[in-house]
């Protein structure tokens, strides 16, 4: 990965887009304020990164790949957040995602075979527009607490959000047209990925040209923009690691012992550190465990560097099961200065 200045830009766009989340849904007019002025960089940021990548010719492949990906973790951020303080309806919202899902798998097939998709005027305008009226609500949100004004403007809503599903769907199709030869590639591909592939890959985030697996830790927490408990959590995960084994000894298999393209076993990972009991699900919780969990995935010290010499599904991932562990136990500790710190403060 190249942490240049444009890559940088996209990746603050993911970092925070839980945040912003946050602040939505606590129903805080400060907090709300505050989504709105970071919601409003966020989107500049769309600009600049384009903006000096091409000043400075500092295109890249991962640039390209992690872009318009981080422009639809900010914005679905956003209206999954409308949506769970019900400025939104659900089924909108599933349309809108569902689609950015499949072109962004659809994104990474064509990068893989050298064939990438150009982001068509179409689509920008719907970007354009999702963003307009996620300032737009949220400044609304934002000078009125009591919500009495909001009814007024329900008949715009409901026209700019029924645009955006329109917009959605045509891009959809018309994205299917112009790259209808890349279709017709990927329905002869031999290698065309079943649901071991999807699974062990994470629904083909493995397939990222850069960092897949720091990648895939990151859309790990992304889980938190739902309403999950931490039980629910490690009940999902002890499911999936459960059925992943035969999903990573498929892929071992055709691409070699813990290839770089199997990155469950790093989503497994943080979603064990979310799931403990005592574990915050704060912003800046979730970061220092994200920041810690990658440090110990790849420097990989002991022990987790004599697990990882082991060859199977098994081992690939325990490695990152004792990283997490061991995350788990870091912030413990750190929890533990922080209050005596407090303590010793207090006297």
């Amino acid at each position: 990965m190249k942490y240049s200045l444009p890559n940088i830009l996209s990746l603050l766009r993911v970092l925070i887009a839980p945040i912003i989340y946050q602040m939505i849904v606590s129903h805080n007019q400060t907090m709300i304020f505050y989504a709105l002025i970071i919601f409003s960089l966020g989107a500049i940021t769309d600009y600049l990164d384009g903006f000096f990548a091409r000043k400075w010719g500092d295109t890249s492949s991962f640039g390209s790949f992690l872009d318009p990906i981080a422009d639809k973790i900010l914005t679905n951020a956003a209206l999954l957040a409308l949506m769970s303080i019900s400025i939104l309806d659900a089924w909108m919202i599933v349309i809108i995602i569902a689609r950015d899902i499949l072109m962004t798998l659809l994104r990474v097939y064509a990068d893989r075979v050298d064939k990438p998709i150009n982001t068509s005027f179409t689509a920008k305008f719907k970007t354009a527009i999702q963003l307009i009226f996620t300032i737009g609500v949220l400044l609304l949100l934002s000078f009125d607490p009591k919500l009495e004004y909001l009814p007024q403007w329900h008949a715009v809503i409901d026209y700019t959000v029924w645009s955006i599903v329109l917009l959605t769907v045509f891009t959809s199709i018309e994205y299917l047209i112009q790259n209808r030869a890349l279709l017709v590639l990927l329905s002869r591909e031999p290698k065309l990925p079943g649901i071991h592939t999807m699974l062990a890959t994470f629904f083909g985030i493995g397939f990222s040209p850069f960092a897949p697996g720091t990648v895939a830790s990151i859309t790990a927490v992304l889980i938190l923009l739902f309403p999950i408990t931490h039980l629910q959590l490690f009940m999902l995960s002890s499911f999936i690691f459960l059925v992943s084994f035969w999903s990573i000894a498929f892929l071992e298999r055709k691409h070699g012992n813990d290839a770089s393209i199997i990155v469950i076993d790093e989503v497994l990972g943080m979603w064990f550190i979310l799931s403990f009991p005592t574990m915050s699900h704060s912003p800046l919780s979730v970061l220092f465990s994200l920041v810690i969990f990658r440090l110990f995935d790849i420097v990989k010290p002991f022990p987790i560097n004599i697990v990882n010499k082991q060859k199977g599904s098994f081992w690939v991932l325990a490695d990152d099961l004792l990283a997490a562990i061991l995350t788990i136990f870091t912030m413990f500790l750190l929890s533990m200065l922080q209050i005596g710190s407090n303590l010793l403060f207090m006297r």
